[in-house]
């Protein structure tokens, strides 16, 4: 069965495809399918220390890991998470197509002793790895077809998928934001409802978990910001901080965007946002499209 007959053989998939190319035409997202290293800008962005303490996310992760396992990270980026989980397990391998994010990986791994870590640059679901364990974090955002991505993962996966969403998007934290400035909402992207609802279409039930940690790259202002620091915040979930216009239209703004208090701004406009794991074994784990079993 081929990939464009696997995708419009679900009404959730038609769906789920629809969120993504709204969110295309409106510029939200890169059109992934195309060439290019889409990640150049940011891969460094993403680098993290392997050795650093897990946090309560990866924790959660690593409680489903053996460490006997082959752990294959779909996407994985500069490792992250795969790098970090790597003490845990027999081996790593990052499935990353674009070239920065796969420096990055190397930068990261250099010096920290971590020697059961390898790469494939190929690029999902056209990758033949497999493991025992597949895990993705913030991919799916960026996949047109979902359903043969999905598929793939759910066969290369020995015993387990470990999928990793935020709710809302990342790039979606900023909507209020725009429709308070804008007067409008952007298209958002496919994220959590959509996905669960073309897994279960694929007769996958995971099991669905909330995260707790808070998302890493967002800064704390519990303490409250000073009203340049809350525009400086602003500007940079627009990815405007040189543009005058948008500076002035935030400051006149200002108090629509941001509660005052004794201790100085916070944002109305930054959605309480939490990373969900959906998780389910393989094992005589059939997949379904309207016409049947998938094998």
């Amino acid at each position: 069965m081929t990939a464009g007959r696997l995708a419009d053989s679900s009404n959730a998939a038609a769906r789920y495809a629809a969120v993504y190319d709204a969110a295309l035409a409106a510029e939200r997202l890169a059109d992934h399918d195309q060439p290019g290293d889409h990640w150049a800008e940011w891969a460094e962005l993403f680098r993290r220390d392997p050795l650093r303490p897990l946090d309560a996310n990866l924790s959660v992760l690593a409680g489903y890991l053996y460490p006997t396992d082959r752990l294959v990270d779909v996407g994985g980026g500069a490792g992250r998470v795969s790098l970090a989980l790597a003490r845990r397990v027999a081996a790593v391998t990052l499935v990353e197509p674009s070239e920065s994010m796969r420096q990055q990986f190397n930068a990261a791994r250099a010096g920290t002793g971590i020697n059961n870590a390898r790469i494939a640059a190929d690029r999902w679901p056209d990758s033949p790895e497999t493991g025992d364990v597949v895990h993705l974090s913030d991919v799916t955002y960026f996949v047109r077809d979902i359903v043969p991505f999905v598929a793939q993962l759910h066969r290369a996966a020995v015993r387990r998928v470990l999928l990793t969403v935020w709710h809302p998007t990342p790039i979606d934290f900023d909507a209020e934001l725009r429709r308070i400035l804008y007067g409008v909402a952007p298209p958002r992207l496919p994220g959590l409802p959509e996905l669960a609802a073309v897994l279960w279409e694929m007769g996958i039930l995971p099991q669905i978990t909330p995260l707790p940690a808070r998302p890493w790259w967002i800064p704390e202002t519990a303490g409250g910001l000073t009203d340049a620091e809350a525009i400086d915040l602003a500007l940079r979930r627009l990815e405007q901080s040189d543009d005058a216009n948008a500076r002035r239209l935030i400051s006149e703004n200002l108090d629509a965007l941001f509660d005052r208090t004794g201790r100085g701004l916070t944002p109305r406009w930054l959605a309480p946002a939490r990373e969900v794991l959906l998780t389910w074994q393989t094992r005589d784990v059939p997949l379904l499209t309207d016409a049947g079993p998938l094998a």
